[in-house]
């Protein structure tokens, strides 16, 4: 389990709080996860995932949540998500990347750890790759012809696909038997040099999406295409393995 950021504190406890209030005993976990509970995490940025485990009877009357959950966006808590323990058992075959990207960076709020003793299957991983990696590609190729080479477009396509791409990576280099790094820089890095792709064009993509590089239209233009290229390459790879 990882560490929650002290500016995080305060509003993990009151919407923990509330949760409680809520669902009473028919809560069995409350967790967070992602990068909230990394290094990648910087206030009013960052997305704070969390995780609401009820009981069978819990689930069925989520109706309460309307009256709290633009308190939890107002304190940039991103809509939770709501699982039983028995959807999460019956999910790992559908969902395999979903739960180890939980699994990768997590901590528990309240109650019990349900991703601790999860066993997910190398071949439904694998399969989950090839398919988003597949899907990813042809929307990396259709979101680029409708940018219509608007440079705010293009930024906009790159921000949002790079962090998808660093989920999938996890998931690949646990495939690969390796360690998955807790930062996404690193992450990123590592499936670089295990899928041989252009570490240079990822990190570069990687700091559009922070903001720490400012590329003009045509700039934009070019990493796309060589984005798209290495993620074909990339499909390729994982189709064979």
């Amino acid at each position: 389990m990882s560490s929650i950021p002290s500016a995080l504190h305060k509003t993990l406890q009151k919407f923990q709080e509330d949760v409680q209030s809520l669902f009473g005993q028919e809560v069995v976990s409350v967790i967070v996860y992602g990068s909230a509970v990394t290094d990648d995490y910087v206030p009013k940025k960052s997305d704070v995932n969390t995780l609401i485990v009820l009981s069978e009877n819990g689930i069925t009357n989520l109706q309460p949540v309307q009256k709290v959950i633009k308190g939890w966006h107002k304190r940039d808590l991103a809509s939770p998500l709501f699982l039983t323990e028995s959807y999460i058992t019956a999910s790992l075959d559908s969902f395999p990347i979903e739960f180890l990207n939980m699994q990768t960076a997590y901590s528990v709020l309240q109650g019990k750890d349900v991703l601790a003793d999860l066993s997910i299957d190398q071949k439904d991983m694998r399969l989950q790759c090839e398919r988003e990696l597949k899907g990813k590609l042809l929307q990396l190729r259709q979101g680029f012809i409708q940018t219509q080479g608007d440079k705010r477009y293009l930024k906009s396509l790159i921000s949002e696909s790079i962090v998808t791409f660093v989920a999938i990576f996890r998931a690949l280099l646990r495939l690969k038997g390796k360690d998955i790094p807790s930062l996404k820089k690193e992450v990123i890095d590592q499936a670089c040099q295990e899928f041989k792709l252009d570490a240079s064009l990822f990190s570069t993509l990687f700091d559009i999406r922070t903001g720490a590089v400012k590329l003009s239209k045509d700039e934009l233009e070019e990493k796309l295409k060589e984005y798209i290229n290495q993620i074909r390459s990339l499909s390729q790879q994982v189709d064979k393995m």
